[in-house]
């Protein structure tokens, strides 16, 4: 098991170093043409053995924990959507246009990997794996402040926000650093934010059904403002991409920004109202067990 940890670490170590255009970031050099990019260029191979050693992974165990705990297909299914969606941002043609073409992009991006996939994931997580890393975890009192149901909603969606002011946004994503340890702290942030609606534990399950219902209607509106700024700007407000070059001729830097904006806001009321029906279906489903057994 450790030599498989260290091929895994070691192969997210690679993936994030595979970079072919400053992948990462927007660094002073224009991109590449995309037509003189190879296939090995636009697919991050490591990524994609890294992804498919994690699926391995989670079905040995699910193998070897099938007499005490039973994973359902749906979860499964669940984790390994999660999966895709991690390589589609990061390993696929789309890590390319978001980083160094397209802002909408860029924005279907950031909805993938902060709206979309951290849910994905933790319906999927076995619970003997979430429960021994928590058992770590706990002992920090920062922790237990971050999981806190009101902190983790607003934390995520204030670094959000200020991440898209552009004087801020066009620093980060010029800095090859800079932009990817904003993507680390918004993509835990994500996490957290998730935690309290689909809890991995009991010990995090601390928000009752009409309380989860509300939180994610909270986040939905926390999450408008941006959006919003985006979408109704009448400029060009990032020079990360009004800057690059144009491979659409119908996409104007301003349609392509108001394009990002559209595709946030909508992605997220699906995703949203996906969650809220998964939440009222289960609260429906205990409910009537407790029915059944009064």
């Amino acid at each position: 098991m450790k030599i498989l940890i260290r091929v895994i670490f070691s192969l997210v170590f690679c993936s994030i170093l595979y970079n072919p255009q400053d992948g990462f970031a927007h660094g002073p050099e224009k991109p590449k043409e995309l037509a003189t990019l190879t296939f090995v260029e636009h697919w991050n191979p490591f990524l994609l053995i890294l992804v498919v050693l994690i699926t391995w992974v989670y079905f040995h165990l699910q193998r070897r924990w099938a007499a005490s705990y039973l994973v359902s297909s749906l979860r499964r299914l669940s984790f390994v959507l999660g999966l895709i969606t991690l390589f589609i941002v990061f390993g696929s043609p789309l890590h390319i246009l978001g980083d160094s073409y397209l802002f909408s992009a860029h924005m279907l991006q950031q909805t993938l990997v902060y709206i979309v996939m951290p849910p994905l994931l933790l319906l999927g997580l076995p619970k003997p794996i979430v429960a021994f890393v928590l058992v770590h975890f706990q002992k920090f009192k920062l922790f237990k402040l971050l999981t806190n149901p009101l902190i983790s909603l607003v934390l995520f969606n204030v670094l959000f926000s200020f991440y898209h002011i552009p004087i801020i946004f066009d620093t980060l994503v010029s800095n090859t650093v800079y932009h990817s340890f904003s993507h680390i702290i918004l993509t835990i942030t994500a996490f957290l934010m998730w935690i309290p609606v689909i809890p991995p534990t009991k010990s995090t399950d601390v928000l009752s059904n009409m309380k989860k219902i509300a939180y994610l209607f909270g986040a939905g509106v926390l999450l408008t403002p941006a959006c919003a700024l985006i979408i109704f700007a009448q400029d060009p407000m990032y020079l990360t991409y009004s800057d690059a070059p144009q491979i659409f001729q119908w996409l104007s830097p301003i349609d392509d920004q108001q394009l990002g904006g559209v595709i946030m806001k909508v992605v997220q009321e699906i995703m949203f109202g996906f969650i809220i029906g998964y939440v009222f279906f289960k609260w429906t489903k205990e409910e009537r067990l407790k029915d059944k057994f009064t």
